[in-house]
């Protein structure tokens, strides 16, 4: 009875663009209907916005119209070369296909609202959309261009299957009632009773009731922020399958300029806002600033991931969006190149990975096209060399310059200075002594090996140069290399990569023919790792007994938990790699380091230094009336120690 009575009348808010009207959503209450109106005015995107009811027996009544000064805005397609090729509707709702449509249709979704796990169980919305001839029309002449050859059909073959899912979709959509199971389900059980509950369907359908339960949920959200932080309530740590389930909706949300825009609140400038979106990235946004609550909701679930992967939808999309900041014309701050080269360096650190730049050839291309305007000198962009080196320099490794090096030349951008990449990657080869050079603390030397010759051949290196290469690292034994525990290779795996099959003894052996003038430097078996004690307020936590990390700050989980305001969630990190310690400043304030041989130094975002003997650790501002806090280190085994 409730479902009929729900039924006798609707209220359908409509917008008025070009002359031609468009459903934004439909509601059962007249007073949900009249908010949402009046919240699209308040955009001023629309000329006209009403308000129609629509009885049982199909009559329409405008009981709302207004109008604004909006709707000059022209929603196009947006430019795209990949795309998720489906031959069936219920693949329409994976979450690639998703990403598809929502690349392609950025301004739409922005226009709307809606991600594509809401708007694609909705009738009406669908219908008006394929009344869109100016978008609708482009939009599946895209798709069919780019799938065609996939298929190996004609382009109109193609976009008339598209046609044909596009009406199967709304026939879907027409039945989404019987999906109603299920957002029940997901409100009283979580991801997990609403997996449970549809454990007896099949599983071709899955995306498609978990996008229906979770469009139910964001459903009553109009503000991006607001959707974001009803998805991450559903995120259990614990949890693989609901932080994969999570990690795609919030992909969706934080993948489009206005919702990061949302996201970021306040930002006085480009720059800014870049290195918001890095400190949520790392989980270390800084909650002292005036961020919003759901950033800091996703940078909270971001740190609570140890291992990088459980979010790496949401990590993608958010390296998505900072690409575009860095793509664009606009300055990175207001006041001047000085300003933006000092900025755009604290981007580039923010960066830094073991193997390289965060984002991998596509942010390697970003990096060095702006590299070359911020660091211009004399009104002429620096050279591509010259910027390129400068990139490379950013690093402390031979792992990292080659790895965005190699990134680099798997770029189209790349591609083009190919000669020149592939210079400076034999110049860096040449320089390497040690295969624990170029691996990360823990990877086998066959899986450098391996790795490595896939961001060879990625990058378009030679052949015989690559060869030679590989066969460098392949004259050292493995049991010449001190392994550690840890994570990242600079020649492992890479998003997208393929496994590829050890190459053979003789190839090999012929591999290193061809490079008789590669000498490497063998180093006898490497003593016993020195230990690491650090200690403060009475707890002691030791290297390598805690691993190969003991982040400090505020956070809960840190080795080592400070009560001081003037301390980031995660400040600075000792780390133990190849047997030597290291101490790396993760925070806004800075870190001091106070040796007990040796000079203070004040370490600011992204430094690194060695550590060695003994010394303190001072994180803390007596400007706000703290006292700082002193951990003490100490290393045994180490001669500066004893």
């Amino acid at each position: 009875m409730a479902m009929s009575k729900r039924r006798e009348a609707r209220f359908e808010v409509v917008v008025e663009q070009g002359g031609k009207p468009n459903i934004d959503g439909v509601f059962d209450d007249e007073k949900a209907a009249t908010e949402r109106a009046n919240f699209l005015l308040r955009l001023a995107k629309f000329p006209v916005v009403r308000v129609v009811k629509v009885t049982g027996t199909g009559r329409e009544e405008t009981i709302f119209q207004k109008s604004s000064s909006g709707g000059a805005k022209l929603t196009t397609i947006s430019p795209i070369e990949t795309a998720s090729l489906c031959t069936d509707v219920l693949q329409v709702f994976s979450f690639d296909s998703r990403m598809t449509l929502l690349r392609l249709l950025r301004g739409y979704w922005d226009d709307q609202g809606v991600i594509p796990s809401e708007q694609l169980h909705r009738y009406y919305p669908l219908r008006y959309f394929e009344r869109e001839a100016l978008l609708f029309n482009p939009a599946v002449s895209r798709l069919a261009a780019i799938q065609a050859p996939m298929l190996g059909l004609k382009p109109h073959e193609r976009y008339d299957q598209i046609i044909r899912l596009f009406a199967a979709l709304k026939d879907l959509a027409q039945k989404s009632d019987t999906l109603a199971p299920f957002d029940q389900a997901l409100m009283r059980g979580g991801i997990s009773g609403l997996l449970l509950a549809a454990l007896d369907r099949p599983a071709e359908e899955r995306d498609r009731i978990v996008t229906h339960a979770f469009g139910t949920l964001l459903e009553p959200h109009r503000e991006w922020g607001a959707k974001l932080a009803a998805v991450l309530r559903l995120h259990q740590e614990e949890d693989g399958e609901t932080t994969r389930l999570v990690d795609e909706v919030a992909a969706e949300i934080t993948d489009g300029r206005e919702p990061i825009r949302a996201l970021i609140g306040y930002a006085p400038d480009l720059a800014s806002a870049l290195l918001a979106l890095l400190a949520a990235l790392r989980g270390d946004l800084d909650d002292r600033l005036p961020h919003t609550e759901p950033l800091l909701a996703l940078s909270n679930a971001l740190a609570s991931d140890g291992t990088g992967l459980g979010f790496a939808r949401t990590r993608e999309a958010l390296l998505h969006r900072i690409r575009g900041g860095l793509d664009g014309l606009t300055p990175l701050t207001r006041t001047g190149a000085a300003s933006d080269a000092r900025a755009f360096s604290a981007i580039v650190d923010g960066m830094v990975g073991f193997d390289g730049f965060m984002g991998g050839p596509a942010m390697a291309e970003s990096l060095t096209r702006r590299g070359k305007t911020v660091w211009a000198a004399g009104g002429s962009d620096l050279p591509f060399e010259e910027t390129m080196m400068r990139l490379a320099g950013r690093f402390d490794t031979a792992a990292g310059r080659l790895g965005y090096l190699l990134d680099l030349g798997a770029s189209p951008y790349g591609h083009k200075k190919i000669s020149t990449v592939i210079q400076r990657v034999a110049d860096e080869f040449n320089r390497v002594k040690s295969a624990a050079e170029l691996a990360a603390p823990g990877a086998s030397i066959q899986e450098v090996r391996e790795g490595l010759g896939r961001r060879l051949r990625a990058a378009g290196i030679p052949r015989a140069l690559a060869d030679g290469l590989i066969a460098k690292i392949a004259t050292i034994p493995d049991d010449r290399r001190v392994s550690v525990s840890g994570t990242g290779v600079v020649a492992g795996e890479r998003s997208g990569s393929r496994p590829t099959p050890r190459p053979p003894a003789r190839a090999m052996s012929q591999a290193r023919a061809q490079a008789p003038d590669v000498t490497v430097d063998v180093q006898p078996p490497a003593k016993p790792a020195p230990r690491l004690t650090l200690s403060y307020q009475g707890r002691t936590v030791a290297l390598p007994d805690a691993g190969g990390d003991v982040v400090i700050g505020r956070a809960a989980d840190c080795g080592i938990v400070l009560d001081h305001a003037s301390a980031s969630r995660r400040h600075a990190a000792v780390r133990l790699r190849d047997g030597a310690f290291t101490l790396e400043d993760l925070s806004r304030n800075g870190t001091r380091l106070v040796p007990q041989a040796g000079e203070q130094r004040l370490l600011k975002l992204g430094d690194v230094v060695p550590l060695s003997g003994r010394g303190e650790i001072v994180i803390g501002s007596l400007d706000l009336g703290e006292h700082p806090a002193r951990i003490a280190w100490t290393i045994s085994g180490d001669r500066a120690g004893r």
